[in-house]
């Protein structure tokens, strides 16, 4: 991912933690997203590996 998707991801992400928290009830998919997140927001080193894990879902339902 190149850092301008990243920083569109986590933008959309965003969103969609301020929509959660806002909603007062938080699932285990949402609960992902949030992490995800946060995690995009870190990129640690194992952030490559997420963001490989990510690409790789995303590919398979696109």
């Amino acid at each position: 991912m190149t850092q301008g998707q990243i920083y569109g991801f986590v933008t959309f992400l965003a969103i969609v933690v301020v929509m959660l928290v806002r909603s007062g009830e938080v699932r285990a998919w949402q609960a992902i997203c949030m992490s995800l997140m946060g995690f995009y927001l870190a990129m640690t080193p194992l952030a490559h590996i997420v963001v490989w894990v990510v690409n790789l879902i995303v590919k398979a339902f696109a």
